[in-house]
């Protein structure tokens, strides 16, 4: 019945960005070369949501356990993103394969600036989400309804125990490929807060709703930043500096001190 639900809602998503397309010119920024393309891109829209949804449904229900990560290959916590390059790739074909640096608005201008920008709000964005997230647990815990804090998912003592490079592929891959999903494709096309929601569901394999804040509040402080410079790139390296202080500094500590087996 959950994932009914999940599929369903996922196909009322696509239905609601095909009609606000047909009606109001809601994907004005893609060019279908044809009608056949247009339905093909119809179709793998579609497939690709209800695809989706039904993972993080099935992650969120079945959390891993940390004898399962053990024996879990590093290979396959890619397999997400592997999932967001075919669908992005299909979609670039579909419209006819336009320039990526257009398809993913990439722009070089001013690279001095852009990377001052990526960095800024990488440092500034993490200080934000974290007193957000603060704030939102002592108002939570005020009145009644976050009891004790949530125990962090195992997931988070498997990560602190990794090897320096495989937490730079995770940070490198997730910069990348989120962002360009994210915000060159979703963003651009339904707008910040909708696509800040889908963001925040697609980690709700999190299970820990101080973590799920953190991810909408970063998700839209990054948001803001594409929509303010039309790059994708100061937002690939400011959520790759997000990231990388999450896993490299703050998971550690927080493995360290709450005493998480790796």
């Amino acid at each position: 019945m959950i994932y009914a639900s999940s599929a369903l809602f996922a196909m009322l998503v696509c239905l609601a960005i095909i009609f606000l397309h047909e009606r109001h010119g809601l994907l004005s920024c893609d060019r279908f070369p044809s009608k056949a393309a247009k339905t093909f891109a119809y179709v793998w829209l579609v497939l690709f949501f209800v695809l989706l949804a039904l993972l993080v449904t099935g992650s969120a229900l079945n959390p891993v356990t940390s004898k399962e990560l053990a024996k879990t290959p590093f290979y396959s916590l890619f397999a997400m993103h592997a999932i967001l390059i075919v669908f992005l790739a299909g979609w670039w074909a579909a419209t006819g394969a336009p320039d990526l640096r257009e398809f993913l608005n990439i722009r070089h201008e001013k690279p001095a600036e852009v990377v001052a920008i990526g960095i800024s709000v990488g440092v500034g964005g993490w200080i934000f989400t974290l007193l957000m997230a603060m704030i939102v647990a002592l108002i939570l815990q005020a009145t009644g309804i976050l009891k004790k804090a949530p125990e962090p998912p195992a997931m988070i003592g498997w990560m602190a125990a990794l090897a320096w490079w495989k937490k730079a592929l995770i940070v490198l891959s997730a910069m990348t490929v989120e962002e360009a999903f994210f915000r060159s494709f979703l963003q651009k096309r339904i707008g910040l807060i909708a696509s800040t929601l889908l963001f925040a569901l697609a980690h709700f394999t999190y299970g820990n709703p101080l973590l799920l804040i953190g991810v909408t509040v970063i998700s839209l402080v990054i948001g803001f930043t594409f929509y303010r410079t039309k790059n994708v790139i100061p937002g690939v390296l400011a959520h790759g500096v997000f990231d990388a202080i999450q896993l490299f500094v703050i998971v550690p500590i927080a493995v360290r001190m709450m005493g998480i087996g790796g």
